[in-house]
């Protein structure tokens, strides 16, 4: 459990004039616990309760006194960057800033405890479903509220062509669909087409439900697949296997989610599909804004969680079942050099490692990169 309350520190490398480093000098510290006494206990335990409500968590029970037992114990649970001079006292506000402190580190402590208890408890009942067309995921239409106007009129008619070209099976044209402020993607390895989402929500006469895409870094993702898939690289890349596409949904019900990962909900689903064998390589990735990098988000562990489950699958496969091979992978539309908190040129290796990609690299170096690290 790792909180970081550290401003950004920058300076000018000496061998480097003019270019930009962050400085990772950082003090860990601990929280005073003989001030402890003097903290509101009450308010840290209704605020845990209130949050525990929030979130529907009724099978969670807190205790006002093992609450501070446990906070009174060791402090091995959790790591506190933060400046020496922030943990003096001199008045009582410095004792309420502790206060203040540790209710953050038991709020995020508490959202992590229960959800390594879920994914304990739902791994029993993991299992391998099969995708059909009846599946959450597979979006079955969009839903447009088009203004009264002489723009929704001219939107309506562009809608109505692109929807026949769907229709029709026309990818080829409803590729080369257009419209101001739209973004449309038809891309036949996608489980369905079109890839809607709108650029500037005011700059257009229309709502859409749902938006497909919640930021460019996905559709900039998508549009680079379908180069690398057409694309001397990608062929050798990719090989004899099939490759599907699908935007994985966001809620429980509709999509796949990893409670230990923070309850992440990776944008897409990247499949490799032996035809012959049956064997697939089913991948996780997220296309995600990384400035404030932190290495311990879970959601950057989640590369690791699904080599566990994917073990887990293997035990209880049956005889003969072609094998399922998971992978994840985080594409970062954050340059490397505007991370906050990473500015040692070397950790980028570390994060490829991780399965952290940059996607300034450009579509066919980061995708190369994806695809040479499943396995």
């Amino acid at each position: 459990m790792v909180l970081d309350l550290y401003p950004r520190v920058e300076a000018l490398s000496s061998k480097d004039k003019g270019r930009t480093f962050t400085i990772e000098v950082r003090n860990k510290g601990k929280l005073n616990q003989t001030l402890f006494p003097a903290f509101n206990w009450d308010r840290i335990y209704l605020a845990l309760l209130d949050y525990k409500l929030q979130r529907s968590w009724s099978n969670l029970r807190l205790e006002r006194q093992k609450l501070i037992d446990f906070c009174a114990g060791t402090q091995d649970w959790y790591t506190l960057f933060i400046p020496a001079a922030e943990l003096n006292v001199t008045t009582f506000a410095d004792i309420r800033k502790q206060e203040d402190i540790l209710l953050r580190l038991l709020t995020d402590y508490t959202d992590r405890f229960y959800k390594a208890l879920k994914k304990g408890y739902e791994g029993q009942f993991y299992d391998i479903i099969h995708i059909d067309e009846d599946h959450g995921s597979m979006l079955k239409l969009y839903q447009f509220e088009i203004e009264n106007s002489d723009d929704g009129r001219e939107y309506q008619a562009k809608l109505e062509v692109l929807k026949k070209l769907v229709a029709d099976g026309k990818i080829g044209e409803a590729s080369k669909w257009n419209a101001p402020h739209m973004v449309a993607i038809s891309f036949a390895r996608h489980l369905y087409y079109p890839l809607l989402a709108l650029e500037d929500k005011d700059a257009v006469p229309l709502k859409l439900r749902p938006l497909a895409f919640d930021a460019p870094s996905e559709w900039e993702f998508v549009r680079d697949l379908e180069a690398f898939y057409k694309s001397v690289e990608g062929k050798a890349a990719i090989g004899a296997r099939s490759l599907y596409l699908l935007r994985n949904a966001d809620r429980e019900e509709k999509g796949l989610g990893f409670a230990l990962a923070g309850n992440f909900y990776p944008d897409f689903l990247l499949w490799l599909v032996d035809d012959s064998s049956g064997k697939q390589w089913l991948t996780f990735v997220d296309p995600k804004g990384l400035r404030n990098l932190d290495l311990s988000n879970p959601k950057l562990g989640l590369y690791k969680e699904v080599k566990t489950l994917e073990a887990t699958l293997a035990r209880q496969a049956k005889v003969g079942e072609p094998p399922l091979i998971l992978n994840a992978f985080v594409l970062s539309p954050t340059k490397f050099a505007d991370l906050l908190n990473v500015g040692d040129p070397t950790k980028k290796d570390e994060l490829e490692r991780r399965h952290v990609l940059f996607m300034e690299e450009g579509g066919s170096t980061y995708l190369k990169k994806l695809f040479g690290a499943i396995r």
